[in-house]
């Protein structure tokens, strides 16, 4: 269980804060506890009330600052998310964000990152798709990994892309 003030990752929220643990804000009669969660990368007035057990978002705590240097020193070894029929991509990056491992939002990212190239090259654009679950892995990631470092997440956006750029 975690504490008032702990940092965890919950879902595509990214980084919160535990700023209570209450009853619950909607129905009186409900016995369970409640995390109230404050995203730390979001600066409007979001709060998140989810229940301590909840299971059905990711609700982990932060990795080490050990395992972050590693998944950084060990972009290039991590693969692309692989699509076999172009239809199931969209399920397939959904899968890959609700499992909430950083390996996977660098798979999303190093995926589109190489079909950003070969739209490019074939003078297509890239689908939507591609760019909204991009976003989101590079949100979640950057943001765990900035609050585990304690480096801005402009640094880790750099050190990502030349962590990636590398491998291909």
């Amino acid at each position: 269980m975690f504490q008032i003030g702990d940092l965890l990752f919950y879902g595509t929220n990214g980084v919160c804060r535990v700023s209570e643990i209450c009853s619950s804000p909607f129905d009186s009669a409900d016995t369970r506890s409640f995390y109230k969660l404050t995203p730390i990368s979001d600066h409007s007035s979001l709060v998140i009330y989810t229940p301590v057990d909840n299971v059905q978002v990711v609700m982990r705590p932060l990795i080490s600052k050990e395992e972050a240097e590693a998944l950084l020193s060990r972009l290039s070894a991590i693969e692309k998310v692989a699509v076999a029929i172009e239809k199931h991509r969209k399920e397939a990056y959904r899968e890959t964000i609700r499992e909430g491992a950083p390996e996977g939002f660098v798979s999303i990212i190093k995926t589109v990152r190489a079909r950003r190239e070969l739209f490019r090259k074939t003078r297509r654009r890239i689908p939507d798709l591609d760019n909204d679950f991009e976003y989101t892995a590079k949100q979640c990631l950057y943001g765990e990994l900035s609050a585990v470092l304690g480096i801005a997440r402009e640094e880790i956006h750099r050190i990502v892309s030349e962590g990636i750029a590398e491998a291909q």
